[in-house]
């Protein structure tokens, strides 16, 4: 099995070398990009398993470049890594369709771990997950679920995280 292929959309050198070598060293093929132009074309190759995505770069924001992946190739892995901290660009960041979310600075061995388990996660995606658009039911023939309807839960929301259950 060949190695993933992953690239590293981000404008700051000093940060772009520091992932690049780390995934290097770790045995991932990579590609890099110091903007969101360059990087909106690279991600979209074929034969790219995995992308990380800054938001703050010139040429293009990478909130942009995201929509643009999840347009294009709405399976693609996407890890987002930005100084954009707070839970409102978290929040943001994860429904418009990033599977992970990082915040700067962040160690080489925690960013490690978090590709590994995003691609450990993709690897076996079923055809109809691969085929979906983002948050919606693929097509079928006349009926059903479907038309593009996006998904409802019939579950209840999760509890709150800290919150006393019984009262």
């Amino acid at each position: 099995m060949s190695a993933a292929r992953v690239v590293v959309i981000e404008d700051e050198p000093a940060i772009r070398r520091g992932v690049v070598d780390a995934l290097r060293a770790t045995g991932y093929e990579v590609a890099e990009a110091a903007d969101g132009a360059r990087g909106a074309e690279e991600a979209l190759r074929r034969s790219v398993d995995l992308v990380l995505l800054d938001l703050l770069l010139p040429k293009r924001d990478g909130l942009d470049v995201l929509a643009e992946i999840r347009k294009v190739r709405p399976t693609l892995p996407v890890i987002i890594l930005t100084a954009r901290g707070t839970e409102e660009d978290r929040v943001r960041g994860l429904k418009m369709g990033a599977d992970d979310y990082v915040v700067k600075p962040f160690s080489a061995r925690e960013l490690l771990a978090r590709v590994e388990a995003v691609l450990r996660r993709s690897v076996d995606r079923p055809a109809e997950v691969r085929a979906a658009q983002l948050g919606r039911w693929p097509q079928r023939d006349g009926g059903g679920l479907g038309g593009g309807h996006a998904c409802a839960s019939t579950r209840p929301p999760p509890p709150r995280l800290g919150a006393r259950r019984g009262r």
